[in-house]
């Protein structure tokens, strides 16, 4: 909403530790990613469209969702406004990020003024509006105008969460406005400003008046008007090349149709005998505008004509509200205690289902599913009707997306009323056929259901409603493979599901409907078909999630195709449904294959998905952690022997059992993509690798029993207590135990390399370009940076990245670049790194491909020349590097023992920050795991290669005189039951 001043604080104020509490006892698992998956930004939604945590339109009915159950002060703080509450969030920024610059154009916020109430935040993080900036305390609440451009910065290494409402103001809540104080327009005649606290009122039950009409099936004139005059006119004026004339055009069309729309309405009303006249109205307008798209602007800087489209013409006329009105439940009533649907909202009651333990294979499109369909309804246990269920389910009327404003193909609970399940299940036994296509008997139940459609990956609250014994099937895929094929299906015009989709102006709409859709207008495909996956399989992993684990389990696609007849057996096991074939190595190809599959298909499509994976890449991770989870029930696995079915699985070939033997040592790495520290152990004739969960681990460095290692934004110190290995099972099997002993809160600085220098631990600060220490005060403390760097900023500037310790003393880095701009080693990554000399500052090396891990071994200085996948020596005094052996993957990671060097490898993927390197023109195929070299002779002797989810390491070291040590996790009781004192404590 336009307000006459950038901000103002009302004069409410709140408990903040009572907030506090309330808010950091959310658990983390109900944080979402930002809508528009903004880096470093969440959200918990507090009140959305149907209660919904997962929805995030803002069309529809609002109710509260289950976060906000536990959470009676917040719940008070909004009755507290004394206006009804739209879609609320708890919004969150992390540590050196911002919210992203942008204009509030929606037609939702040009109604409604947005309440800021700042829960957890710092005196350094700064709110902006147009030209001006304040910090908002914890605390107060304030009102800002969201028409002006404005933005979020927090330069610190803490988090900022704001509760965050919408409302469209009542006579109580103006009034508080009128009383409110305004930084940059103060009243020099008003009463002194004298906020009131609200308190905390133990066991009082809120009235928070609810949001039930938003969007209007048509609006009336005399909005149009108003939003036209106070909006879309104010401060019109022509973009350079733009003309006066552009701006006559522009108004000119715009009056006539606001004339016209006034003449429509009176003589139809709202009523929907206009909607004919209505639709061509707007389509006219929408014509006579695009002449001058890109020529005119307003003081905000946006396009008029792109608000006309968001203000007028996709929400002046909602043609199939008309419908849904007509066929949804009646609202309940705003004035009540918040009703927790769709979570604890009771099922309603329904007739005895035909149906026993129904089969939904669910996963986004192009993933997968119509493969294992075809496959599964080839068990004589199965009931199919053949093909996706698509009319058996958007036939019935209420659950046609149309009947619901065209908001999307999701379903909740709510929506599983009893008329609508007779009529589903009507359609389905309608065409129920066995795999020999026989009907069952008018008579039969216990039917086991087989039913895919990706729609219904959007729909798992509805059916579990519907089928409260459900079960799951979730088909992981990478989405490089699904976003190239959802690209050549939207090309194809094979896979049209909305062709005439109210307010989509591109390409006719395919597959199925994500929330949100309208904010895809005028995107590129990628783009569109990117968002689809990664909202889908948001929702989708969320949903599933909520579900008992029995009733869920989860396939890879390459799983499947490369072993079908196992995994086949694996998933009909815990389907409990019969499986009598023999499947052939290659399985056919689905209906729907559009081309064969090829495993490098993808790269047809490269250059598009090199701008949108990234969006991606965090819920593509969670997919491929959930690989994890059992499709069956699993024999017991002999103590200490692989898993063969896990996704951390691994192989290994060469001797390196004995290597590590022979060693009486241990390799530990990390790796932050899936969030794991990783000791292989010599166990018998084979390896153990011994996985712990971190956030995002990184660099890690050992010495004299003290372990670090670096995360997301922290530090963690392990001691070995070798005297706890008594409590281990078998405690004879271990001979070290480290234990959690101190956690250095550092913020997000993208710590890289740790490494002891004596006994102070010293860390590559990557995203502030310096060398770093710890002083339990600060999140760190700069302690060098290259001469080219002139600031220490949170802008990445060099991407510093690894050091080498000489003598007790930190005295070579590598870096990416030479670089003082933010980013700037990007422009060079292939070709820019450099070595540089800590202690002259000298550039020693230079024209290195995106070097890593310099170590000093056998007074000689290595480095890993990662873009190029190799193992150098480096010739300081010639300024050069002898490639030692060139390895099949990324090499990151390196640690030494005598002749021995053990190196990491990394998967990379082209269209990431790995694209247009050396190493991605010379390997199509490239390795995850560890590799052993000689590094006299350069040949690989041993490696361990990681099979599945593990796809890059970030740092490899020795635990010198440990074959079997354990890592003990925060938080577990052989941690919280363990107490070591000094001995002369326990004397007398």
């Amino acid at each position: 909403m336009k307000l006459d001043t950038e901000f103002i604080r009302l004069p409410l104020d709140f408990d903040v530790e009572r907030l506090r509490q309330e808010v950091l006892a959310v658990p983390e698992s109900s944080w979402r990613p930002h809508p528009q998956g903004h880096p470093g930004n969440s959200a918990l939604p507090l009140i959305a469209a149907g209660g919904d945590p997962m929805n995030d339109t803002t069309r529809g009915p609002m109710a509260p969702t289950p976060n906000l159950e536990g959470c009676e002060y917040l719940q008070q703080v909004l009755a507290s406004f004394g206006t009804v509450i739209g879609r609320a969030r708890l919004m969150r920024l992390d540590g050196n990020s911002e919210a992203t610059l942008h204009v509030d154009t929606n037609y939702y916020w040009a109604e409604r003024v947005r309440i800021h109430v700042p829960i957890v935040t710092s005196d350094s993080i700064t709110f902006q509006c147009g030209e001006q900036s304040v910090h908002m305390p914890p605390g107060q609440s304030w009102i800002f105008d969201a028409w002006r451009r404005h933005n979020v910065l927090n330069p610190t290494g803490d988090r900022r969460i704001h509760l965050v409402a919408d409302t469209v103001g009542s006579a109580q809540f103006w009034d508080l406005v009128s009383r409110g104080t305004r930084p940059f327009a103060p009243d020099p005649t008003a009463a002194p400003f004298t906020p009131q606290l609200v308190p905390h009122r133990p066991g009082e039950v809120a009235r928070v008046e609810i949001e039930q009409h938003n969007f209007p099936p048509v609006m009336t004139p005399w909005e149009l008007e108003t939003l036209v005059r106070e909006v879309v006119y104010d401060g019109l004026a022509p973009r350079p090349g733009g003309t006066d004339a552009d701006v006559r055009h522009f108004r000119g069309s715009t009056d006539a149709m606001v004339r016209q729309w006034r003449a429509v309405w009176a003589r139809y009303g709202g009523g929907p005998e206009g909607l004919s006249t209505w639709r061509s109205l707007l389509a006219a307008y929408e014509r006579g505008i695009e002449a001058v798209r890109g020529r005119l602007v307003l003081p905000n800087g946006t396009d008029p004509v792109g608000i006309a489209h968001q203000l007028i013409i996709e929400s002046a006329l909602d043609e199939q509200l008309l419908a849904r009105e007509a066929v949804r439940p009646q609202a309940a009533p705003a004035t009540t205690r918040p009703r927790l649907e769709p979570a604890a909202a009771p099922r309603p009651a329904r007739h005895t289902s035909r149906f026993d333990r129904p089969i939904f294979i669910v996963a986004p499109p192009r993933s997968g599913t119509t493969l294992l369909f075809e496959t599964l309804s080839r068990s004589p246990s199965v009931w199919t009707i053949g093909d996706e269920s698509h009319r058996a389910i958007e036939s019935i009327a209420p659950l046609h997306p149309g009947a619901r404003g065209w908001d999307s193909n999701r379903l909740g609970a709510s929506d599983a009323r009893p008329d609508v399940l007779e009529a589903l299940e009507g359609n389905f036994l309608a065409g129920l056929r066995d795999r020999d296509g026989h009907r069952p008997a008018d008579d039969a139940h216990g039917l086991r259901l087989l039913e895919k459609t990706p729609k219904n990956s959007l729909r798992v609250p509805f059916l579990d409603a519907a089928y409260p014994d459900a079960r799951f099937v979730y088909v992981q895929r990478d989405p490089r493979e699904s976003l190239s094929s959802m690209i050549a299906a939207w090309e194809s015009g094979r896979f049209v599901t909305y062709p005439g989709l109210p307010g989509w102006t591109g390409r006719p709409w395919s597959m199925l409907l994500t929330p949100e859709w309208r904010k895809l207008a005028d995107r590129e495909l990628a783009e569109v078909v990117a968002e689809q996956w990664r909202m889908t399989s948001e929702i989708l992993i969320a949903d599933l999630e909520r579900l008992s684990p029995e009733r869920w389990g989860v396939v890879g696609y390459h799983d499947l195709v490369a072993d079908p007849q196992g995994q086949v057996e694996r998933l009909c096991g815990f389907l409990d449904i019969e499986w009598d074939e023999a499947l052939d190595q290659e399985l056919p190809l689905s209906r729907y294959t559009l081309t064969a599959p090829k495993p490098e298909k993808w790269r047809q499509h490269a250059d598009q998905l090199e701008r949108v994976l990234p969006a991606t890449a965090g819920v593509a991770r969670r997919g491929r952690e959930l690989l994890a989870r059992p499709v069956t029930l699993r024999s017991r696995i002999e103590d200490g022997a692989p898993d063969p079915t896990s996704p951390y699985r691994s192989v290994s070939a060469g001797n390196l059992p004995e290597i590590l033997t022979g060693l009486g040592a241990t390799l530990l790495a990390s790796t932050y993509q899936t969030g794991k520290l990783v000791a292989v152990r010599a166990l018998g004739n084979g390896l153990n690798t011994h996985f712990r969960p971190h956030e995002s681990p990184m660099g890690i460095a050992y010495q004299d029993g003290r372990l670090a290692v670096g995360t997301h934004s922290q530090m963690w110190e392990y001691q070995n207590l070798p005297q706890l290995t008594s409590q281990l099972t078998p405690p004879d099997r271990h001979d070290a135990c480290f234990v959690p002993r101190s956690v250095s809160y550092t913020g997000d600085i993208r710590v890289h390399d740790v490494a002891w220098a004596g006994d102070e631990l010293w860390m590559v600060a990557t995203r502030f370009s310096c060398l770093a220490t710890l002083d339990g005060q600060h999140s760190f403390v700069p302690r060098w940076k290259p001469p080219f760097v002139s600031a220490i900023a949170a802008e990445d500037r060099c991407h510093l990245n690894g050091m080498a310790v000489v003598d007790d003393r930190v005295r070579y880095v590598t870096a990416l670049g030479v670089s003082d701009e933010p980013q700037g080693w990007r422009d060079h990554k292939a070709d820019g790194g450099v070595i540089i000399d800590v202690d002259s500052g000298e550039v020693v090396v230079s024209g290195l491909s995106m070097p890593h891990s310099p170590r000093w071994h056998r007074d000689q200085l290595w480095v890993l020349e990662s873009g190029q996948g190799s193992l150098a020596r480096v010739d300081l005094e010639a300024g050069t590097v002898e490639t030692v052996a060139e390895l099949p993957g990324f090499t990151r990671g390196l640690a030494f023992a005598g002749p021995l060097a053990f190196v990491g490898l990394s998967e990379v993927r082209e269209a990431t920050t790995f694209g247009g390197l050396p190493l991605t023109a010379r390997l199509e195929d490239r390795q995850c795991g560890i590799w052993v070299v000689n590094i006299e002779t350069g040949e690989t002797v041993a490696y361990l290669r990681f099979e599945d989810v593990v796809e890059e390491i970030f740092d490899v070291t020795l635990l010198p005189g440990m074959r079997f040590p354990e890592l003990a996790e925060h938080g577990s009781d052989l941690v919280n039951g363990a107490f070591v004192v000094p001995p002369e404590a326990l004397v007398g």
